[in-house]
């Protein structure tokens, strides 16, 4: 994943999506050399004797109040903040999640889209007008507010009427009632096998658990307890909404608790071998038939249409284990967890009140903020629009209004071509890798999936009947409706032996194309640019951004993603994205020597974060956390400064402070240590600082000499392409 946008989702736990880079209005340069500007001042200049990151002259731009207008600042001492000092001076800090940027601009600008999207007459045709009806759902909160938590008794009750074991198999096989997909063992994506890249499977998964890990009920923490408190909160305000009584709820808690506490002890699936990986864990369906003994796990999948699908990744050891809870004595816990689960499958699509109190519960800083802050109303919609199965409808939408003629896509595409291009030149130009490690480099380059901006197939949600208010429909039906669309194409796919990397699926909701972001997955060798992320474009110069603002953004964003290929971990994963070969030995494509050597660089490069304290007086960086994402910012930049070099008119000025305005923030200083602590991205100053640093092109470009803050020798440069 690109960037610091994980710290934003971070705060809203697994609800948020995602997103992001940020940008910069820039100045011309002159003759390739950036003019002295008007920060310059040549006092105060000094040499640098523990090599420690800026030498003292680097200030946490990242925190709110750290840099203000009036400040004399000097673009060889500290880029990061010099080059957006006009930005973070004005920024305002959104007050739920405590931050700004240009993230949350285009995350703004993403939901003016959506909702044009919704008044657009010009588009029509019947999954338009049923977009335009779901908005109308969602957005119409006097009728939501007219059914408070009706929609979601008829589900409850539904449960509430199981009488059987053999009724609640059928009710767990029926997409008709149970259409959110609950039960104690679930479908949840086709992908592909790990030992054959080109052969495709079903992955089923134990449910999630309202306490949070497997962990949580073998130790009670403090975390433990306030996620108990959490849920419980949950169920008593809406079953008592419902007219549940004090005891009868008590009575469900108790019940869902134990089936929790069975699944988590009862779950190994993370501690598998490479041997029960291959051999156990993935299966056929004869195999998946003689694991579920009493348990009617083929006859539940079939029911839901899984009836083609013959090749399976499983807990092996929990489905084996069923057959233990699943019966009658244990029918009312199950019942119990079902309808736990289903409030927590419908509990942001409901009334105004419930919904923000869903807010206030789930969201880091929602308590102290009455209502919804505008940033958080572009990242709701897109939670409740995932959370309703509408993901794909939306993606389609949007590039039917916004790149309709291909434009940006054939930029971007030729632009890719030329980095990797460049990438290639890289690799060839490594002198401390062999010609083995360096052939098997350049195949794993050329062999990279290469996914941009349009998914390769469009929705349909034809099947999806959602009804307006009028018709006596709501949003918790309208969900149930497209959680059925996705889960009919999972089924369909599943029914597929064979995968293809380099198709990309728009009903793959993990990669949908209006989140602002981009992706590298190891697994599959390939990258993913998305068409929300060209928003940050839009968000920073409008429109009309120049090739070299396009480069600073786009282009090492891509370079960025390309090197993910190549860090510490991907360089594990072979051309096919596997990482164990046919004898389940783990693959690594470098010789012993190179791997040395590699792993030798990186640890220099963390080891020259670990030395950075970016908050006098508090914790230090942990270089090895983040070494990884800073490998690719630094191949991100080298790719596209070997692709442009051919080019007499670029304008390193102008590239260079796009590149900076990406990762324009402020936040608080609370906000920033907890970062450092979490996050796997160095923070976004030195994101700047550090990577761009490290390049000839920049040092020249703005006149660096030793003794100024950006300067760093060659010598102990820390990039490892």
């Amino acid at each position: 994943m690109r960037n610091k946008e994980w710290s934003v989702f971070r705060k809203t736990t697994a609800m948020i999506l995602t997103a992001i880079l940020v940008f910069i209005s820039v100045g011309c340069g002159n003759g390739g050399k950036a003019a002295e500007s008007d920060l310059s001042n040549e006092e105060g200049r000094s040499t640098d004797p523990f090599g420690v990151p800026g030498g003292g002259k680097w200030v946490d731009s990242d925190v709110a109040f750290t840099v203000r207008l009036e400040d004399n600042i000097r673009f060889q001492d500290d880029f990061a903040a010099a080059a957006n000092r006009d930005y973070i001076a004005s920024a305002v800090l959104d007050p739920v999640y405590e931050e700004t940027g240009i993230v949350f601009d285009a995350n703004k600008l993403m939901y003016e889209r959506y909702m044009e999207i919704a008044s657009d007459e010009t588009m029509s045709g019947d999954d338009a007008e049923r977009y335009k009806t779901l908005v109308k759902l969602h957005s119409d909160w006097d009728e939501r507010n007219k059914l408070g938590v009706k929609p979601l008794e008829k589900y409850i009750s539904d449960i509430q009427s199981i009488s059987s074991i053999s009724e609640l198999t059928q009710y767990q096989g029926s997409t008709t009632r149970n259409p959110f997909g609950l039960g104690l063992l679930n479908p949840e994506a086709v992908s592909t096998q790990m030992q054959f890249p080109d052969k495709s499977t079903l992955k089923l998964q134990a449910p999630k658990l309202s306490l949070g890990s497997v962990s949580s009920y073998m130790e009670y923490t403090s975390n433990t307890l306030a996620a108990k408190e959490k849920t419980d909160d949950v169920a008593f305000y809406f079953l008592g909404r419902l007219g549940f009584s004090e005891k009868e709820i008590k009575a469900i808690l108790k019940g869902n608790y134990r089936i929790e506490t069975f699944i988590a002890r009862n779950s190994n699936i993370e501690n598998f071998n490479v041997g029960e990986m291959f051999s156990q864990a993935q299966t056929d369906r004869k195999g998946l038939t003689a694991l579920q003994g009493n348990y009617p796990l083929s006859q539940i999948l079939d029911s839901r249409g899984y009836l083609e699908c013959d090749s399976f990744y499983v807990d092996y050891s929990y489905l084996k284990s069923l057959h233990k809870i699943y019966t009658k004595k244990n029918l009312e816990d199950i019942k119990s967890f079902l309808m736990v689960q289903t409030i927590d499958s419908v509990k942001y699509l409901l009334d105004r009140e419930s919904y923000e109190k869903m807010v206030k519960l789930y969201m880091n800083g929602g308590a102290n903020y009455e209502g919804i802050s505008d940033g958080q109303n572009s990242v709701l919609f897109r939670n409740d629009i995932k959370i309703c199965g509408y993901l794909p409808l939306l993606d389609t939408l949007y590039l039917e209004k916004y790149h309709s003629d291909n434009e940006k896509t054939a930029q971007i595409n030729e632009f890719t071509n030329a980095l990797i291009e460049a990438y290639a030149q890289i690799l060839g130009e490594e002198e401390w890798m062999s010609e083995e490690t360096r052939t098997a480099a350049k195949g794993k380059l050329q062999n990279m999936a290469v996914h941009l901006i349009r998914p390769d197939n469009v929705a349909d949600y034809s099947a999806a009947d959602i009804k307006s208010y009028e018709e006596g429909g709501n949003l918790v039906d309208a969900a149930a409706e497209g959680r059925r669309v996705l889960e009919t194409h999972m089924a369909v796919k599943s029914a597929d032996p064979n995968w293809n990397r380099f198709k990309w699926d728009i009903y793959d909701t993990s990669r949908t194309t209006t989140e602002v972001n981009c992706v590298y997955y190891c697994n599959e060798n390939g990258i993913y640019i998305m068409a929300g992320y060209l928003a940050m474009c839009d968000a920073a110069f409008g429109e009309g951004a120049s090739f070299e603002q396009f480069a600073g953004i786009v282009g090492t964003t891509i370079g960025h993603e390309i090197t993910h290929g190549f860090d510490s971990n991907g360089t594990k994963f072979d051309l096919y994205g596997r990482q164990f070969d046919d004898n389940k030995n783990s693959i690594d494509w470098m010789t012993t020597q190179d791997r040395s050597k590699m792993d030798e660089k990186a640890s220099k490069l963390a080891g020259y974060f670990s030395m950075a304290r970016p908050i006098p007086g508090q914790q230090k960086v942990n270089g090895n956390a983040v070494k990884d994402e800073a490998i690719a910012d630094m191949g991100g930049v080298k790719s596209v400064l070997y692709a442009v070099r051919e080019m007499p008119d670029f304008d390193y000025d102008v590239f260079f402070r796009a590149y900076a305005r990406q990762y324009a923030e402020q936040t608080t200083e609370e906000n920033e240590l907890d970062t450092m602590k979490s996050d796997m991205h160095p923070l976004p100053f030195h994101r700047v600082n550090i990577v761009l640093q490290q390049f000839d092109e920049f040092i020249e470009t703005y006149g660096i000499k030793p003794g100024d803050g950006m300067y760093l020798s060659p010598e102990k440069r820390v990039n490892v392409w």
